[in-house]
């Protein structure tokens, strides 16, 4: 019987793991989406991004009973006009311990202060003024 015994302590504790790994596995994935949502909502501004420090986030999954933190953490990128926006997301622990899955993107952008998009838009209105005044003078 002591063989038994230990079979199944053996056995209890590989299924054990085997859950934790599902849920870090569901998690992780979870945090995933959450980190390309949030790059996205930013990367869609018109405005300079601004760092933030860890803050909740709601989980697209609502049968997940995990809280979710991310933050944002820009940087100039090495080269000039660039920003490099970090954006992390965490499942974190409700018992307090180390986050359960941590996911982070990090994503190069055109620094909106440059004011590039005005610079274009004044170009093609140029460009525009120009066929104008050539078709006019064509006339």
């Amino acid at each position: 019987m002591p063989s038994l015994g230990g079979a199944l302590a053996v056995l209890s504790q590989l299924a054990l793991t085997g859950t934790d790994a599902a849920r870090e596995a569901r998690e992780l994935s979870v945090a995933r989406i959450l980190c390309q949502t949030k790059l996205s909502e930013i990367l869609l501004q018109d405005i300079s991004p601004l760092s933030l420090p860890m803050s909740p986030v709601e989980s697209a999954d609502s049968g997940s009973m995990i809280p979710f933190q991310y933050s944002v953490e820009v940087q100039p990128a090495s080269l000039d006009g660039l920003l490099a926006v970090r954006v992390t997301v965490e499942a974190t622990d409700p018992d307090g311990g180390p986050a359960i899955a941590t996911y982070a993107l990090t994503r190069w952008m055109i620094d909106p202060a440059l004011g590039l998009a005005e610079a274009e838009a004044e170009e093609e209105a140029a460009k525009e003024a120009e066929a104008a005044a050539a078709a006019e003078a064509a006339e």
